[in-house]
């Protein structure tokens, strides 16, 4: 088992783009689990296990600084960080907090039998947005977040024509309504998708006075659905907030965006795209996206005006072609170094019995110039592997692009797009996160920061 690990871990090294674990800067650590999170700050990474495990390592050296429990039971998930804490999830709603400091467990909280809240999965996300946590996966649980202390949770009602679902707390109140995907809370409130299907409308809830502080009648349009849940940059179709700024609130509908006051509700501006809309990302005053047009856009936060659009597909970026098993990827959107990096790919089931369980994915990957969205490189991938399901990441740091798919990770000149490394893990590999100038991998047993 031992051999199998360090054979997997070796990396090609073809240029300077990456130094050796061992030396300046780059380290690597075996893991005691099978990592399920990777977060980092300014200081320490972060390594969620199987069972529930938090492991901190120093950024710099990879010395172990503290290892603890966040008490969320088998098939845990989801690692997300507030200034002082550190927050994990699991099964049946199950979230557990540990101080970020000294790694001291907080609290935990689990789902009880009979309620809904019992038949969640571990979470594709874990929010953290001031004073409240949300376990995100199949509805949403939202606790305090220095108590844990359950506030309320949406549950899906599964009455299409009724409503998108609806809010609960424990005793008070039941709004038909479901929260909106990435990040939709502010402060105490929620942004939420409320009324039915032929009459769906953009709401903000003050969930202490469970009150509603407006609602917006804008038409939108195609088949707007709350879920299913938008983890952050999430390429899908749900109806979700994908940015503040200035006193607006924006939201992405499919191919629409959105802007409203979010004081008022009032409309303030709207673009339809013609196209669905991925991995919406802001930096300053621009909103990034591609569409399944073949286009990267660029869109002014201020009035909703398109600053400048690339041709980067020649053909439509759609999540299935003749109903042929294809699988539509969307990788999230990086700003580096006035560069944006952005991939996609499709992955083919050429095999899905269990004799036979295997894939293709092809896949693209491409630099664009943040002042004018001039392409300045742009290059393609191809993996043949076993089909584990998804996992697919994006990270840029220096000189350097990692993106990985399943057990695969390809790591390319972020300059000239040349390609340094490809590894084949033995059974999967964590979305790379960076901080400071490092960039982390967790793959099978072990953690890389290169």
């Amino acid at each position: 088992m031992i051999t199998i690990i360090v054979a997997s871990s070796l990396i090609i090294y073809e240029n300077d783009v990456l130094t050796p674990a061992g030396s300046s800067g780059s380290w690597q650590r075996l893991l005691e689990n099978f990592a399920t999170g990777l977060a980092a700050d300014s200081d320490k990474v972060y390594v969620m296990g199987i069972s529930g495990n938090i492991d901190a390592f120093s950024i710099q050296t990879g010395a172990s600084i503290w290892n603890s429990s966040a008490d969320t039971g088998y098939f845990s998930s989801g690692v997300a960080m507030s200034t002082d804490k550190v927050y994990g999830g699991g099964m049946v709603a199950s979230v557990g907090c540990i101080d970020k400091s000294t790694g001291k467990f907080q609290w935990s909280f689990d789902g009880q039998i009979g309620t809904d809240l019992w038949s969640k999965k571990a979470p594709d996300n874990i929010i953290v947005s001031g004073d409240v946590v949300a376990s995100v996966d199949g509805g949403v649980s939202v606790h305090n977040a220095d108590t844990g202390a359950f506030l309320w949770q949406a549950s899906r009602t599964g009455d299409i024509g009724v409503t998108f679902g609806n809010l609960t707390d424990l005793s008070n109140w039941w709004v038909g309504a479901y929260p909106l995907g990435v990040n939709p809370f502010e402060g105490n409130f929620v942004y939420v998708l409320a009324g039915n299907y032929s009459n769906p409308y953009v709401s903000k809830f003050n969930f202490e006075t469970a009150n509603f502080v407006w609602s917006s009648n804008i038409t939108l349009t195609g088949y707007p659905i709350a879920y299913p849940e938008a983890s952050p940059g999430y390429s899908g179709n749900a109806v979700s907030v994908i940015a503040t700024y200035q006193g607006q609130v924006i939201i992405q509908n499919s191919n629409q965006i959105l802007s409203f006051n979010s004081t008022s509700g009032d409309h303030l501006w709207s673009r339809d795209i013609g196209a669905s809309v991925y991995q919406p990302t802001t930096n300053g005053d621009i909103l990034y996206f591609g569409a399944s047009n073949g286009n990267f856009y660029a869109l002014n936060l201020k009035d909703g005006t398109i600053a400048w659009k690339t041709r980067v597909d020649s053909q439509n970026l759609m999540s299935t072609v003749n109903n042929d098993n294809i699988t539509l990827t969307t990788y999230p959107i990086q700003v580096q170094n006035n560069q944006v990096y952005w991939s996609f790919g499709v992955t083919q089931q050429l095999g899905t019995s269990s004799a036979d369980k295997h894939d293709r994915y092809l896949g693209t990957v491409c630099s664009l110039d943040l002042a004018n969205g001039n392409l300045a490189w742009s290059k393609q991938i191809e993996d043949s592997g076993v089909f584990y399901g998804f996992s697919a990441g994006l990270a840029v740091n220096r000189d350097a692009v990692f993106l990985n798919e399943n057990n695969a990770l390809w790591v390319f000149g972020a300059s000239n797009g040349n390609l340094a490394s490809n590894q084949q893990f033995d059974h999967y590999v964590l979305p790379p996160t960076a901080s400071g100038n490092a960039v982390f991998v967790a793959s099978d047993l072990q953690l890389t920061a290169y």
